[in-house]
């Protein structure tokens, strides 16, 4: 996104945002315990900025995109859009703001209806929320396939005669279809051949160019994050350990998790010799999460005190923000 379209408004704001869902077992389905897959996770999103969301699989990156959107319910925190509530929303006032924010899903193969071409697709969509019908709505429908990179005539398609990449697009064209101007981007190229993810990317940025959008783009390849992102943050084991500029995050990583994923990152440059940082054990269970620091189970330079006290997400002397006993907030 050009930097003149971007301001310091945030778009989004998200203040302790919690999801556990719950553990039953018995006959009686009792819960007996939770899986924290978000647990006290507080960031904010400019407008016309793409904020992505990194780390491991199973980390709570996708269940914090899909609570955004109350896809699925909170356990608790807050949800700003653009100053609105939108976990008190009402079910009428939450249509209205599903017209502003829409998600891009990982797997083209199962986000749309086998039985529907891919025009009836977007059209219901447009019909339900109260937006076009008839030959308007077939305008709309030919216009945002257009403007994704395919055909006018794609939309009497079914989704069977579509490759990978095509219908990704056709994913991305039914979220533009309501004019939105926040996207939750969840893994939205992982399913897709390494041939056919730069024009996806592309793609993304070619729209949110000429659309001024506001993405949340959730991932776990830095190398992708590190050409789309203006600001990363990492998530370990449903808490955000680091939040920083791009440009920062990838100079001098601060939280060891942070370094750990850094240097996998292969590097083309034979010259160039990076250490690897290996992660010893597993990461731990978000039902049974580790005592004080989730990250010190496997952490190179865990301290006594990461044993039994929780790091807070503090304000460095740079201005990004980390969860580590070892690294020194702001006073």
């Amino acid at each position: 996104m050009s930097s003149s379209a971007r301001t310091d408004a945030p778009v989004l704001e998200v203040t302790d945002l919690r999801k556990y869902f719950p553990i039953r077992t018995g006959v009686l389905s009792r819960t007996t315990g939770h899986v924290k897959a978000v647990d006290g996770v507080s960031f904010a999103i400019r407008s016309g900025e793409t904020f992505a969301l990194v780390g491991e699989s199973g980390c709570g990156k996708s269940t914090t995109g899909r609570t955004i959107l109350r896809l699925t319910g909170a356990t608790g925190g807050s949800i700003r859009y653009n100053g609105e509530d939108v976990l008190g929303a009402s079910g009428e006032r939450m249509r209205h703001l599903r017209k502003a924010m829409q998600i891009v899903f990982q797997d083209p193969y199962s986000a749309l209806n086998p039985r529907m071409t891919v025009g009836a697709a977007i059209t219901e969509i447009l019909k339900v929320h109260g937006i076009a019908t008839g030959v308007e709505a077939r305008q709309r429908v030919e216009e945002v396939l257009v403007r994704c990179g395919l055909e006018a005539y794609h939309s009497w398609r079914y989704p069977h005669e579509f490759s990978g990449g095509q219908r990704q697009r056709v994913v991305i064209a039914r979220a533009l279809a309501l004019d939105p101007q926040f996207i939750v981007a969840d893994e939205p190229i992982s399913a897709l051949d390494v041939s056919i993810q730069s024009q996806i990317i592309n793609l993304l940025e070619e729209l949110q160019d000429s659309l001024q959008l506001t993405y949340l783009f959730i991932s776990h390849d830095l190398s992708v994050v590190r050409h789309m992102a203006d600001r990363v943050g990492v998530m370990y084991l449903g808490k955000l350990v680091e939040v920083a500029e791009k440009a920062e995050f990838y100079r001098e990583p601060l939280h060891p998790y942070s370094q750990a994923l850094l240097s996998a990152i292969p590097v083309s440059d034979p010259a160039i010799r990076k250490k690897r940082i290996i992660l010893k054990g597993d990461v731990p269970s978000p039902a049974n999460p580790p005592s004080g620091c989730p990250f010190h189970t496997r952490c190179p330079v865990a301290m006594d005190v990461c044993r039994t006290v929780v790091p807070a997400l503090k304000p460095t002397a740079s201005g990004r923000q980390v969860a580590c006993h070892k690294v020194h907030p702001v006073s």
